[in-house]
């Protein structure tokens, strides 16, 4: 649905899609109000969650910015761990794997953005359930 003027969303305007250990809000989309740029969400990550499987983009840039809790951004081709918190921000160029875990016991708050648009699990519907069942 294009929008002709600025259009507020919060994650309680959207249908919430719950994935193993996590939900995740796509606000800003295509699908969501005919963004032609960029995808924008949020992914809540349970204590002890991980987001599997992991990925990375042929055709895209992500950024991942932690607004509550604490957890490990997993990334690279040698998975290192790089630990986030409040106001962390974390850049994938196109190529590089990436994923999320939560191993503490508070809820792990993260938005997401990428461009060009298009979410991972609409353009690939086999990785959306994989990452229902939690499985790489």
């Amino acid at each position: 649905m294009a929008q002709k003027g600025a259009v507020k969303l919060n994650p309680h305007d959207v249908e919430p899609i719950s994935l193993a250990h996590r939900v995740n809000y796509k606000l800003i989309d295509p699908t969501t109000v005919g963004s032609k740029h960029l995808t924008f969400g949020m992914v809540v990550v349970e204590p002890g969650g991980t987001c599997e499987p992991g990925h990375s983009h042929d055709d895209q840039e992500e950024i991942f910015f932690c607004l509550t809790g604490n957890g490990v951004v997993i990334a690279d081709d040698d998975r290192k761990e790089i630990p986030i918190g409040p106001k962390d921000a974390v850049f994938f160029p196109i190529g590089v794997y990436h994923s999320l875990k939560n191993p503490y016991n508070t809820p792990l708050e993260v938005l997401w953005i990428i461009s060009p648009a298009g979410w991972v699990f609409d353009r690939f519907p086999e990785m959306k359930e994989k990452a229902e069942r939690g499985r790489a």
